[in-house]
């Protein structure tokens, strides 16, 4: 018998962790899932960066500072959705958000930036 994995996105947002199963309310902390140690810091660290583009007294004009700031974030997104799933293996089917296109990236897309 074959379980349906687990959906899991990956999504940068202010203060949250950047995990959250799908069809759930809230994020998930990293700690929860059977993950590498350097992932779990790779992870926290990614969220650290996208809560520094945040400006407290004016979130309208949040963001990153430019072009290459974005597509180095966005770089280092796909790199952290191939590590989850390679880690998660099949019992997850992890996705990724993407803050450049403002939408979850289909598995044709990440495959070319593997």
């Amino acid at each position: 018998m074959t379980t349906t994995p687990i959906p899991l996105k990956l999504m940068a947002d202010y203060d949250y962790y950047p995990l959250w199963q799908m069809n759930e309310v809230g994020n998930l902390d990293p700690d929860q899932l059977s993950l590498s140690t350097i992932l779990k810091k790779h992870l926290k660290n990614w969220a650290e960066w996208y809560d520094e583009t945040l400006t407290v007294d004016d979130p309208t004009s949040s963001g990153f500072k430019n072009w290459r700031d974005s597509l180095l974030f966005e770089e280092e997104g796909k790199f952290l959705w191939r590590q989850l799933q390679e880690e998660l293996g099949t019992e997850y089917e992890v996705f990724y958000f993407s803050q450049l296109k403002g939408r979850i990236l289909d598995l044709s897309e990440m495959r070319k930036v593997a």
